[in-house]
C-alpha cells in the first residue's frame, strides 16, 4: 500500500473542496450575509491548508518512473477517505456559523448531502430559517455527490486515473478498463451538466426563482432531495413544477453510460440500442407499474380531507400524489409533496420496496440498482432450472451477451453483505432506543441514500430526535451506501493496509 500516494490524493481532492466553497461564497456576497461568507471563508481555508500541506509535502508520490505509483488498493482507499474527509469540510460552514452547532448532526447534514441521501436532522422551520449561503451550499453539496467529487479530480489527473475511477464510479467497468478512462469521466460530466441545465431552466421558466430553481435542480438531477422550504417542493402548489422535477428524477434515475450513446449518433439510431437495455424497460417497468399500484389504492381507499390528507377520491389528485412519491423514492432523491407516511400500509411497503431496488447502475440513484435486481432473479431462475436438470449447460445472460460466473457470484455476496449490514444497522439502531419501524426504515432510508423512512423519520419529521450514536452509525450507513461497501468497509481491514 502506497499510504503516501493515498495522501496526496487526499490532499488534492480537499483542494477541490476549498475551491467549490467559492460559489457559495459569491452567493453570501451578493445577499450581503457576511457572517455566512466568514463561515464558508474560513472552512475554505481550513480544507486548503491542510490539503495544500499534503500535497507539498506528498508530491511526486503517486508518480514512480514515469508510471502511476498507486492501483486498485490505493485508489480504494483514496476513495473512502476522500469521502470521509469531504463530509467534514462540508459540515465546517454550518457549525462555524452556528446554524447546527453540533458537530455530529453538522456531519450527519453534510455527508447526507454528499452521497445524495436527503436525510436531515433540520426540522421545517429550521430549513425556512436557513440563510441564502448555507441554503445554497447544502443542496449544492448533492450536485457535487451526485457526479462524485472524487472523479472531479479524476478529471484532471494526468495518470493512474483508472484505480479511482472504478472505485468511485459503479456500473462503468466496461468504461473503466479503457486506457482513455478521462474520456468515460468527461461524457458522464458532460451528459450531467445538459440534464442539469435543462432542469434548472425548467424550474426558472415555471416561476422559481433563480435561487429555488438552482436548489431543486442539485436535488433533482442530484437525486439527493434537500429543499430550501420546510415544505419541500410542496411549498410551490404548483403541478407543473412537479411534473418537471418528476420527469427529470426519472432520466437522472437513468444509466448515463446510455445517454453516451447518443455521441455522433442520430436519434433513429440512438434510441433502438438506448430502449434494448433490459435495465432501462425493468426501470421504467417498475415505475409505472407502482405508481398505478399506488394511484389505485390511493383513490379505493381515499376519504374527503378531514384530516390534513388530500382529497384521493380524486383520481388526479391520487396519481398526481402517488407519482411523485414513487419517483423520488425509486430514485432515492428524498423530495416530499404528501406525507405518505399516513397512507395505506400496501403503499407505504410498496415505497420501501422500490426506495430498496433503487435505479440503474452508473446513474445518480441509489439503492440495490435494478440491473443487481435482474441479474438476481436470473440468477435464481438458472439454479432452479440446474435443480430440475443438473446436467443441462444453463447460463445467464444479459442484454444478450453471456454474463461471467463471476459477475454473477459477485451480485450474490454483495445482497448478502447488504442484508447482513442492514441487520446489523438495525440492532445498532434499536439499542439507542429507537423503535422498530422507525430504526429499520431509516437503516433503509440511509444504506439506500433515499431520504425518509417511515415513523419518527417519515417525510413530515427529520432525524434530530435519534441520539448521536444513532446519527453516527447512520452516516456510516450513508457512506456505505453511495460507495456500496467496499471503499467503506476495506479501510477497517488490517490486512488493507499491509504492503
Amino acid at each position: 500500500m502506497n499510504v503516501r500516494a493515498v495522501a496526496w490524493i487526499l490532499g488534492s481532492v480537499l483542494i477541490v473542496v476549498a475551491a467549490f466553497l467559492l460559489v457559495p461564497i459569491g452567493i453570501g456576497l451578493a445577499y450581503g450575509e457576511t457572517q455566512d461568507v466568514l463561515a464558508c471563508l474560513w472552512s475554505a481555508a481550513l480544507s486548503a491548508l491542510t490539503g495544500g500541506a499534503l500535497v507539498i509535502g506528498l508530491r511526486g508520490s503517486t508518480v514512480r518512473d514515469g508510471r502511476a505509483a498507486y492501483h486498485r488498493r490505493e485508489g480504494i482507499a483514496a476513495v473512502g477517505l476522500s469521502w470521509i474527509a469531504v463530509g467534514i469540510v462540508g459540515a465546517l460552514p454550518f457549525v462555524f456559523r452556528g446554524t447546527i452547532p453540533s458537530m455530529v448532526d453538522a456531519v450527519f447534514e453534510s455527508v447526507s448531502g454528499f452521497t445524495t441521501t436527503g436525510s436531515t436532522i433540520l426540522t421545517a422551520e429550521r430549513i425556512d430559517a436557513l440563510s441564502h449561503t448555507l441554503a445554497f451550499w447544502r443542496s449544492f453539496t448533492h450536485w457535487l455527490g451526485g457526479v462524485g467529487i472524487v472523479m472531479v479530480f479524476v478529471l484532471v489527473l494526468p495518470t493512474g486515473a483508472r484505480s479511482l475511477f472504478r472505485a468511485e464510479v459503479t456500473g462503468y467497468d466496461r468504461e473503466a478498463q479503457s486506457a482513455r478512462v478521462q474520456d468515460s469521466a468527461k461524457h458522464l460530466f458532460i451528459v450531467y451538466t445538459i440534464l442539469t441545465l435543462a432542469c434548472g431552466l425548467s424550474l426558472w421558466a415555471l416561476g422559481m426563482t433563480p435561487l429555488d430553481s438552482a436548489i431543486h435542480t442539485f436535488g433533482t438531477v442530484g437525486t439527493g432531495g434537500f429543499s430550501s422550504h420546510g415544505a419541500s417542493v410542496a411549498y410551490f402548489h404548483s403541478w407543473p413544477i412537479e411534473a418537471v422535477i418528476v420527469a427529470f428524477m426519472f432520466l437522472s434515475g437513468i444509466s448515463f453510460s446510455l445517454y453516451q450513446g447518443i455521441y455522433g449518433k442520430r436519434v433513429r439510431a440512438w434510441l433502438p440500442s438506448f430502449w434494448a437495455s433490459v435495465e432501462l424497460r425493468t426501470y421504467t417497468a417498475i415505475t409505472v407499474l407502482t405508481i398505478g399500484a399506488v394511484t389505485l389504492a390511493l383513490w379505493f381507499s381515499g376519504k374527503p380531507p378531514t384530516d390534513g390528507l388530500p382529497d384521493y377520491t380524486s383520481f388526479s389528485q391520487a396519481l398526481r400524489d402517488s407519482s411523485f412519491s414513487v419517483v423520488t423514492m425509486q430514485t432515492c432523491s428524498g423530495f416530499a409533496t404528501a406525507d405518505f407516511d399516513r397512507w395505506p400500509d400496501f403503499c407505504r411497503i410498496l415505497l420501501l420496496l422500490v426506495a430498496f431496488i433503487g435505479g440503474c447502475a452508473g446513474s445518480t440513484a441509489g439503492g440495490l440498482k435494478v440491473i443487481r435486481l435482474v441479474i438476481l432473479l436470473k440468477l435464481a431462475r438458472t439454479q432452479i432450472g440446474r435443480a430440475i436438470r443438473p446436467r443441462a449447460v444453463q447460463g445467464i445472460r444479459v442484454d444478450g451477451q453471456s454474463l461471467d460466473d463471476s459477475i454473477a457470484s459477485e451480485v450474490g455476496a454483495y445482497f448478502g453483505l447488504w442484508c447482513l449490514f442492514a441487520v446489523f444497522s438495525t440492532l445498532v439502531v434499536t439499542s439507542c432506543g429507537i423503535d422498530m419501524i422507525s430504526a429499520s426504515t431509516s437503516v433503509l432510508a440511509t444504506l439506500n441514500n433515499a431520504g425518509p423512512g417511515l415513523g419518527l423519520v417519515g417525510p413530515a419529521s427529520n432525524f434530530g430526535a435519534l441520539p448521536d450514536l444513532a446519527k453516527l452509525w447512520l452516516t456510516v450507513c450513508m457512506l456505505a451506501g453511495r460507495l456500496e461497501f467496499y471503499a467503506i468497509l476495506s479501510l477497517l481491514l488490517p490486512s488493507f493496509w499491509r504492503h
